[in-house]
């Protein structure tokens, strides 16, 4: 089979389709191209990961009115080369995983008459997905969002990005100068941390005095030199960055995060509880939405970027840690959104799809 990926913009788009090419990789013999723009994240993070990348001269129409506008324009010029790179690849199948750079693939599969699939990761459809939602032949949702749509299949089958969870193991806490008896809290605001959340988590780390718990920050490489000469209690860890993530959640036992697509589905899938704040500066509020569900059922706390950060962040680590009830509890039902076989599931729809196309 000849899949063809397209994902970008965020980490939170490419990081899910990543993860589904490495799982169809590793039962089967597909082959493989993504692609995407050549000005975001995709560009570098494909081909490290051993697949082909095509990029298209399209950057995301943001800022102001002309860039924006220029934007658009790019996207929509994009789609005879994309049909072009669709009738050298000639592929079975054309997914794609949010972004404007997705659209402009995604339409020209459409417009070839390939079978097609989008991936929605957040709990709001993307602006992007939405416009093409009724012309592809399914949708595969992370959250239940049956409700934004009308007379559209959508399978909700949750993130891909459990498949590589499932491979990783527990990090020793001990290659970090701390113990691996503690209970351990961590605290991380995605790869290039937060210039608020860094303010507010420099105060709270100031505190904790004498606390019998750990606690591990991923300041982010912006945010880290403040924290070089910083001497805080002997059970507080500052990292500037950590590339083995993933290893650390499944080593604590309470996390800190945003609350992104991919952040999310690495915390269900590790049965981990968490308190989350959701970014205020996310397109469509995605953040704040995602956090909505696991939120009633009472798998995550929530606080909120606001005035009261610092004070509702440390009174709610401090009452978590210490609750084991509570964190039980929370990690019960946040494995309600762990999806861990999500990758074999948009895999066997796929063949499933492919298959009537062929009238198979």
């Amino acid at each position: 089979m000849r899949i063809l990926f397209s994902a970008g913009g965020t980490g939170g788009h490419l990081y899910p389709a990543l993860a589904l090419a490495d799982y169809i990789n590793d039962v089967d013999s597909c082959e493989v191209l993504f692609v995407g723009s050549k000005y975001r994240i995709e560009a570098t993070k494909v081909e490290q990961h051993g697949y082909d990348f095509i990029g298209l001269d399209i950057k995301t129409p943001s800022g102001n009115i002309l860039r924006k506008t220029k934007g658009y324009v790019d996207v929509f010029t994009n789609i005879k080369k994309c049909e072009k790179i669709i009738d050298d690849f000639k592929p079975d199948i054309v997914i794609g995983f949010g972004g404007y750079t997705s659209y402009s693939i995604m339409k020209a599969a459409i417009n070839k008459n390939i079978p097609t699939l989008l991936h929605e990761q957040n709990s709001k459809m993307g602006k992007s997905n939405h416009v093409l939602a009724k012309k592809v032949d399914a949708i595969i949702s992370a959250y239940d969002i049956t409700d934004q749509l009308s007379g559209v299949k959508v399978y909700q089958l949750g993130n891909p990005s459990s498949y590589q969870v499932q491979k990783v193991n527990k990090a020793n806490l001990e290659d970090y100068g701390l113990s691996n008896e503690k209970k351990t809290v961590l605290v991380v605001m995605g790869s290039q941390g937060s210039q608020t959340v860094d303010e507010v988590m420099y105060s709270i780390l100031k505190s904790l005095e004498n606390i019998d718990f750990q606690l591990i920050y991923v300041s982010g490489e912006n945010y880290y030199d403040r924290y070089k000469e910083e001497k805080f209690n002997s059970n507080i860890k500052v990292i500037g960055y950590e590339n083995k993530l993933v290893s650390l959640i499944k080593s604590c036992d309470l996390i800190v995060s945003r609350s992104g697509a991919s952040a999310l589905s690495e915390i269900a899938s590790s049965y981990k509880p968490a308190i989350l704040v959701p970014s205020i500066h996310v397109t469509n509020n995605h953040q704040v939405l995602n956090s909505v569900a696991l939120e009633k059922a009472e798998a995550i706390k929530v606080c909120h970027e606001d005035e009261n950060l610092e004070r509702e962040l440390k009174t709610t680590i401090l009452e978590l840690i210490d609750d084991e009830k509570e964190l039980e509890t929370m990690s019960n039902n946040i494995k309600a959104f762990a999806y861990n076989d999500s990758a074999k599931d948009i895999y066997a729809l796929i063949n499933k799809i492919v298959g009537e196309k062929n009238g198979k």
